[in-house]
């Protein structure tokens, strides 16, 4: 599922910043194309649809 392929990226990128020369991401999220309602999975990554992103 091309979600989880987004989260374990996202995951790869955060255990590589330097956390001495920036802050640490204060969320992660995946931003999909489809879907009606955002959500958080068990890792703490946010799942959001483009559509919830209208003002």
């Amino acid at each position: 599922m091309l979600i989880n392929e987004g989260a374990e990226s996202l995951m790869t990128l955060k255990n590589k910043l330097d956390t001495s020369k920036m802050n640490k991401p204060s969320f992660l999220m995946v931003l999909t194309g489809v879907g009606d309602i955002a959500y958080r999975r068990n890792d703490g990554i946010y799942v959001v649809p483009i559509g919830c992103l209208k003002p």
